[in-house]
């Protein structure tokens, strides 16, 4: 059974970073040991890369190919294998093939918000509340 594990990292300027990974306890021997399945990257419902299917990859493979594949098609195709996460705005989507494993692996990519467009939002959600405040009181 697996499940996210935080690991904490600190940086040369001090400040300290959090990712998470998929694990799973494994048995070696008489000690219990941490097998890695997959990087979450820094958000766990965000999730960047996903093992996938032969069957899967040629689907993808082939959407790929006619120029049809949407976002919502990737969020549906992992829905069905089971895999929990959060819809967020894709950007780009890369396919992995391990030579030595024959394995595939999909990684996605979301966009990221600038830490500038972040402090815009705040502003942003700030000025609203006292626009309500001065509406109120009026």
């Amino acid at each position: 059974m697996s499940f996210i594990k935080k690991i904490t990292r600190k940086n040369k300027d001090g400040t300290t970073k959090e990712y998470y990974a998929e694990v799973e306890s494994v048995r070696i021997g008489n000690k219990v040991r941490h097998r890695y399945i997959r990087s979450l990257g820094s958000n766990p419902n965000k999730p960047g890369n996903f093992p996938l299917e032969r069957m899967q990859f040629s689907y993808l493979a082939l959407r790929l190919m006619q120029g049809e594949l949407t976002p919502k098609d990737v969020f549906d195709m992992l829905e069905n294998m089971g895999h929990p996460f959060t819809r967020d705005t894709l950007e780009k989507m890369g396919i992995r093939y391990d030579f030595e494993k024959k394995t595939f692996s999909i990684y996605l990519f979301y966009h990221k918000k600038s830490k500038i467009s972040l402090q815009k939002d705040v502003r942003s959600v700030r000025k609203k509340s006292t626009l309500k405040k001065q509406s109120k009181e009026r």
